[in-house]
């Protein structure tokens, strides 16, 4: 049926009025003049205009496809065949008019919905777009899994099978697209394409580069779609198809074909007969409830109708006829677990594989910067374990006593030192206590064997209830006969302030190196994910124009980055366990406690910590990479 530009057909019937959808497949009716039934367009341009900035590719294009009908769209080199198909296939927006595709209204705001769409209009590209890094195989199984992953495994090979079987590539299943020729691969592009059974056709060349032979048996193949009920457009040079109707771009003149299919008839308007299935039928009766006329119309029946046609209204009739059966809920849920698990976590690890030699950048990048960040993490656990102790034991002041001091030199001192309100109490510490307290730090245990005596001598830890009186109470002790005169107390004034500045500058310095170390990730980040986004580009625009859901495009580069930051992050953590272990092994050889305070608890938070921002750096990484290959 083709209109005019005040929206009637030109056999008077309105195409504007009283619009229906599609639903589910089935054929959906409106009512036309004179009360009769006409069948909604599968696609309908109204006044479509398109251009390129200044230049205009077509205008005032007025044309309609019904369900089950083969058109052709043909034209010279540049005349807008393939754009109109792009236009159907949402690829594009038309600058001017209405384009309708199975009651959707691709001339409005087209992105939301537009998966739905592509997965209902199939498209055979001109240049194939077949996935480089799948077989043929492969690429047909990826096309239904996308179109319905509720579909088990076993159907979706079956039908694939199938696919390659009807364009005779069986014993090519497993070649890859530049193991094909140009003829292979157009032809496993048809298999594709048919093999999801999709609501609408659109094929852009369909014979360039195949033989006369594969030719006549892939137009069969559509001609044979399109008798089953799949509304398919053909774009063309010339006429090759048992086309009803033809639309001659630029001029955007409708010719029918004479040599139409057997399966079509009428005035040449484009509508075939329906069926009482909503199918069209070819016998030129319409159904049993009325008689085919020659405009494509269904005459009501004289008769009376059964009760129940009027408590169900024909539109739900007619989705539950076309509605094919469907399987259990149980069994379409472990289908959309398995192909899932197929199209996120497979897909994701075998990108990953073969994306090796380019997220090795990034995967040592991540690792380096984990590994410091680790280190740097337990070296701040022990300074801060030191000065926690240290501010623990301000308010302690050990007091050393002489080694001449006589029992009541030192009987008069504590008194003197429990008289004093400023102190908390007052503890005596043997030398033999002293020892076993310094056995326990590295570097002081050695001090014993060097002397065959104690050279710890005897002290009083006098607690002082105020830190801040710590000081006045060691220079009250100097001149006492039971103090040591060389060494009085352990009080250090310096020692304190000496911590908090290495703590400062410990900090500074940590974190200059973390932030030019992270602008050197950033850079080396960026650069790897371009090249892995320009790998990845052609895969994610074929799959988002066979209508990929936008978990189907996300899920692999999660997966990938995932793998590559849990990568990195054990790559870091057994680094960072390694140089645990090897300081806590050594730190009594060198004098030296390296990481004081820290003990297997600690360096476990820190391990669990380093991996975890592996994980969540890959992940950020491969959503960049994703925004990058999507764009």
């Amino acid at each position: 049926m083709t209109t005019g530009r005040d929206g009637t057909s030109r056999n008077g019937t309105d195409v504007k009025g009283a619009n229906t959808r599609q639903k589910n497949g089935a054929v959906r009716r409106r009512p036309g003049t004179n009360g009769e039934v006409a069948v909604e367009p599968a696609v309908r341009l109204v006044d479509v205009s398109k251009s390129f900035g200044r230049q205009a590719v077509f205008k005032g294009v007025n044309f309609s496809v019904a369900p089950g009908e083969l058109v052709e769209v043909t034209g010279p080199s540049g005349a807008g065949k393939t754009t109109l198909l792009r236009l159907v296939h949402g690829q594009l927006r038309p600058n001017a008019g209405e384009l309708w595709v199975r009651g959707r209204g691709l001339h409005r705001r087209w992105r939301r919905g537009l998966g739905n769409h592509r997965r209902d209009v199939a498209f055979v590209f001109q240049e194939q777009r077949l996935l480089p890094r799948l077989n043929a195989f492969e690429n047909i199984v990826l096309a239904l899994q996308v179109r319905d992953p509720q579909m088990p495994n076993r159907a979706i090979r079956r039908r694939a099978m199938e696919a390659l079987e009807s364009v005779k590539l069986a014993h090519r299943r497993r070649a890859y697209p530049h193991q094909l020729s140009a003829g292979e691969r157009q032809r496993v592009a048809i298999a594709r394409a048919l093999a999801t059974r999709p609501r609408v056709l659109l094929a852009d060349e369909p014979l360039a580069s195949l033989d006369a032979e594969n030719a006549a048996m892939v137009a069969h193949l559509l001609e044979e779609a399109a008798a089953n009920g799949t509304t398919v457009i053909v774009a063309t040079h010339r006429h090759t198809f048992a086309a009803s109707r033809i639309l001659r771009l630029p001029s955007a003149r409708v010719m029918t074909n004479g040599a139409r299919r057997a399966a079509l008839t009428g005035n040449g308007n484009g509508h075939a007969l329906p069926a009482s299935n909503g199918h069209p039928n070819g016998d030129g009766n319409g159904s049993a409830a009325g008689n085919g006329n020659g405009n494509g119309h269904v005459n009501g029946a004289a008769a009376r109708p059964a009760w129940w046609r009027i408590v169900i209204p024909a539109r739900v009739r007619q989705r539950r006829a076309a509605r094919p059966p469907r399987l259990p809920l149980w069994r379409r849920a472990a289908a959309l677990t398995a192909n899932s698990y197929r199209l996120v976590a497979l897909n994701g690890l075998r990108s990953w594989s073969r994306d090796a030699r380019l997220t090795m950048p990034v995967t040592g990048t991540i690792a380096l910067l984990l590994m410091l960040c680790g280190t740097l993490a337990l070296i701040g656990i022990g300074v801060e374990a030191a000065v926690a102790d240290q501010a623990g034991q301000a308010s302690v002041v050990r007091v050393y006593l002489a080694p001449d001091a006589t029992s009541d030199a030192v009987a008069a001192l504590k008194a003197r030192l429990m008289a004093d309100r400023r102190v908390a109490s007052v503890t005596d510490v043997s030398p033999e206590q002293a020892l076993a307290e310094a056995s326990k730090r590295p570097g002081l245990d050695s001090l014993a064997s060097l002397s065959a005596t104690n050279p710890f001598p005897a002290s009083l830890d006098v607690r002082v209830r105020v830190v801040t009186q710590v000081a006045a109470v060691a220079n009250s002790l100097r001149g006492d006969a039971a103090v040591d005169p060389s060494y009085p107390t352990s009080y250090d004034p310096d020692t304190y302030s000496r911590l908090r500045r290495f703590a400062l500058v410990a900090g500074s310095v940590a974190g200059g190196i973390l932030l030019l170390l992270a602008v050197v990730a950033y850079a080396v980040i960026a650069n790897s994910m371009r090249g892995i986004a320009a790998s990845r580009r052609q895969e994610v625009a074929i799959t988002r124009l066979l209508g990929a859901r936008g978990w189907m495009l996300r899920g692999p580069f999660v997966v990938e980055g995932l793998t590559t930051g849990a990568i990195a992050g054990a790559l870091a953590a057994a680094v960072v366990a390694g140089a645990y272990l090897l300081a806590v092994s050594f730190e009594s050889a060198i004098y030296v406690q390296v990481f004081p305070g820290v003990d297997a608890t600690a360096v476990r938070y820190v391990l669990a910590a380093v991996i975890t921002t592996g994980l969540v750096l890959g992940a950020a990484t491969a959503m960049f990479g994703f925004r990058k290959a999507r764009a």
